[in-house]
């Protein structure tokens, strides 16, 4: 599970994740850790020791401590936390969406003025900095995005989904536009997208995009 998946699986949900004091701020925290990145949070106190107590969790292997700053900004992903200059002695946890400014930002929340998972817009009074995960690909979920790519394959197969289980097309099956650029790169006839064909992806699955003629891996192209 990936940062997207997770906030699409959980937001608008309540859950007391470690059977403690009902729905507080750090069960969201803990199921992300759990659900994400395969860490079971254990007993590591309120809110703000996740990052006051940084250096003594094994959060440190898989995190980096960033402290907030007048020019800081989270980013998606990253596991914001608030000390006591909140207002209270717990201190305040969530995850940032990635979209703010030096002024203010956006955090899905659990137990901050409802029981569920939902998104709020803080300040940042209080705020202590972040615990940004190492490994951002299980933030972006995919290296790949649509856009226009071109193939570097010397022939790249046009499968009709998104795998190798699925057949390949023909010739025949190519749109217009395949077949007129694979004419130009010297071979009009070619069962598949011969090296140096523009392609615009308009879905991506894992790294398989979505063309007008079926489906390419691309893992055999470079985006322009």
């Amino acid at each position: 599970m990936n940062y997207q998946e997770f906030i699409n699986t959980y937001n608008g949900k309540g859950f007391d994740y470690d059977g403690v004091s009902g729905i507080q701020c750090v069960d969201l925290a803990k199921m992300y850790l759990d659900k994400v990145f395969n860490i079971k949070a254990g007993a590591w106190g309120n809110a703000k020791d996740y990052y006051e107590n940084f250096n003594n969790l094994p959060l440190k292997n898989s995190f980096t401590r960033i402290a907030n700053t007048p020019s800081f900004v989270p980013q998606k992903g990253d596991v914001v936390i608030w000390g006591r200059g909140l207002g209270n002695i717990y201190g305040h946890i969530a995850i940032a969406t990635g979209e703010g400014n030096t002024h203010q930002f956006y955090s899905y929340d659990l137990n901050w003025g409802q029981k569920v998972v939902h998104k709020v817009l803080h300040n940042y009074k209080g705020f202590l900095g972040v615990l940004r995960p190492n490994d951002q690909n299980k933030i972006e979920g995919n290296k790949y995005t649509p856009g226009t790519y071109k193939t570097t394959a010397s022939l790249l197969n046009v499968r009709t989904g998104a795998g190798t289980n699925y057949p390949n097309k023909s010739y025949n099956q190519l749109t217009a536009n395949a077949q007129a650029q694979n004419g130009k790169l010297g071979n009009s006839k070619a069962n598949g997208l011969l090296k140096g064909c523009t392609c615009t992806v308009s879905e991506v699955e894992g790294n398989w995009g979505k063309i007008p003629s079926g489906w390419i891996c691309l893992d055999y192209c470079i985006r322009v």
